[in-house]
């Protein structure tokens, strides 16, 4: 009965579209687990309401974790999975639809990239999804552009290429000088996975210097942005979004859970 209060209540803010569609929302937080991988208490981060919190932890407790390559899962890593409200005869369930494990996190102050002044005086806008090379200490060795969305009402195709080359080189300059802070401890070490993603969105202005762009159409189905991308920015910023994913992990569940209902 709580947990569909919560559910109804995350409805409720949601706009229209969303309505429509499925219910979905984000946990994330901090498991700790023993050295045969067992999880023996998950720690959700401050957001997230009582009545998930409580839901996910019962569940979380019953994942075992295993470290890679002998390595020992004892430790603590951090969790964020994507989940999907689903309605019942008697209130909502939530379902598992994806989970990323070990994600890090980017070190305070790290710099953004600079918006192109000449993409900026256009009204032009993107969103850059990087893939970053990581070596053991967390410093971005390699940067490369895996996907891009570009916003703009100029159709021509030899432009729209030049725009995105310049977004795209924007975002691997900045990414090359940063620095990540470890999102698992397994033993002693602080352990990164060797790539990752990070999704960087350039908010374009108007004529009226505000935007009445709702978002910039990529990703609009690619968790977990996808559950948090209509924000409105302040026109003409920068965000580096703070949820990084693994692309791989040193840590794996040792079953299936990816579809369960918690």
């Amino acid at each position: 009965m709580i947990l569909a209060a919560a559910v109804v209540c995350l409805s409720w803010h949601a706009d229209a579209q969303q309505r429509d569609a499925a219910i979905r929302l984000e946990v994330a937080g901090t498991v700790r687990l023993a050295a045969d991988g067992a999880v023996m208490r998950f720690e959700p981060e401050p957001q997230v309401s009582a009545p998930v919190a409580a839901q996910v932890a019962k569940s979380v407790g019953g994942w075992r974790l295993a470290g890679k390559d002998g390595q020992t899962a004892e430790g603590e890593t951090h969790v964020r999975m994507a989940l999907e409200a689903v309605s019942l005869e008697q209130g909502y369930g939530l379902r598992l639809t994806e989970v990323w494990i070990g994600a890090p996190s980017l070190a305070p102050g790290t710099p953004l990239p600079e918006y192109p002044r000449v993409l900026l005086e256009a009204r032009a806008g993107s969103r850059v999804l990087l893939q970053l090379g990581l070596d053991d200490e967390g410093s971005v060795a390699h940067a490369t552009v895996k996907h891009m969305g570009l916003l703009t009402h100029i159709k021509d195709e030899a432009i729209r290429a030049k725009w995105r080359e310049r977004f795209g080189q924007a975002s691997v300059e900045a990414a090359r000088h940063w620095k990540l802070v470890a999102g698992s401890r397994q033993g002693s070490r602080a352990v990164f996975p060797r790539e990752v993603l990070v999704l960087v969105t350039f908010w374009p202005r108007d004529l009226k210097g505000d935007t009445d762009y709702r978002h910039i159409g990529w990703p609009m189905a690619t968790s977990p942005w996808a559950i948090q991308n209509r924000t409105t920015l302040p026109p003409g910023s920068v965000l580096v979004d703070p949820r990084v994913l693994p692309v791989d992990s040193t840590l794996s569940l040792q079953e299936d859970v990816v579809g369960s209902m918690l």
